[in-house]
């Protein structure tokens, strides 16, 4: 078993990883190309899952396991927590909605957890194959379609007038009224702008690009999250919960910013503010 102490890229080698991660994002984009005939719905209309989804987490699955068989695997579909404390967390395709409906803005989400810790995170950008990817200590990365890659830094705002922001909305959001709706009203007149992507995945390797300062949202799961959080902090960024407290795998609701003490005690304030109101 691998010491989650020692580093980890001596034993798990991360350009398999995303060998892996673009081998599934390439087999989605292949299907949708060649059109979606099984489009169905989880716990409401609007909470989706294709056979692309189905087919990618079972392509990951096998590879990972094949190659790692010691570790656990938390995958969206199969949604069975672990019992192994190293374990993968994987989202086979992050923003169903955009892929089943022809949006070019979804990704496949792979993270390598020690209990609540990330070691390292893959997530790639589809359908441009771009690749995002962190080792907890070693930094975080974009690796472009063509090969060439820089190291990611999140900017430099320091104020909420001056951010751009992201965040979503949960797929019960028409009848539970912690639907993210109030924040949204907040914030929108607040900053310089609010954008709402629809794949938190991406939003957070946006995040920790410096192409947005921040990041907000609630009612998510690990898979959603784990991958990108990484990546926010080996780039310099911050990942909390609501309360200010270190983001961890239970966490149902987060911010993430680029981690000026200004600028993310303010996100968290105006959720507060928002929160406490009758």
């Amino acid at each position: 078993m691998v010491d989650p102490t020692a580093d980890i890229s001596a034993t798990v080698d991360i350009e398999s990883i995303i060998a892996i991660a673009r081998q599934a994002g390439d087999l989605v984009v292949r299907m949708q190309d060649q059109g979606l005939s099984d489009i169905q719905s989880k716990s409401n209309d609007i909470d989706l899952v294709t056979e692309a989804d189905l087919a990618s987490e079972k392509l990951i699955r096998d590879e990972l396991t094949d190659r790692y068989p010691d570790f656990g695997f938390w995958g969206e579909e199969s949604n069975t927590p672990p019992t192994t404390a190293l374990y993968w967390i994987v989202d086979p395709i992050d923003g169903t909605v955009n892929y089943a409906n022809g949006i070019p803005f979804y990704a496949v989400n792979i993270a390598l957890q020690h209990a609540a810790n990330a070691l390292l995170a893959v997530t790639v950008e589809l359908p441009v194959g771009r690749v995002y990817w962190a080792e907890l200590g070693r930094g975080a990365y974009v690796r472009e379609a063509n090969g060439s890659e820089s190291r990611l830094v999140v900017n430099r705002v320091d104020r909420l007038r001056r951010a751009i922001i992201s965040t979503g909305f949960p797929y019960d959001r028409a009848e539970n009224p912690d639907n993210n709706s109030r924040e949204f009203a907040y914030f929108m007149p607040r900053c310089q702008g609010v954008r709402r992507m629809g794949a938190a995945a991406i939003d957070l390797a946006y995040v920790a690009a410096g192409i947005f300062s921040g990041h907000w949202e609630n009612g998510l799961n690990p898979w959603d999250i784990s991958p990108g959080a990484l990546l926010v902090q080996e780039a310099g960024g911050l990942v909390t919960d609501y309360q200010g407290n270190p983001w961890t795998p239970t966490s149902r609701a987060f911010v993430a910013s680029n981690g000026h003490p200004d600028l993310h005690q303010a996100l968290l304030d105006g959720i507060r503010s928002v929160r406490a109101a009758p």
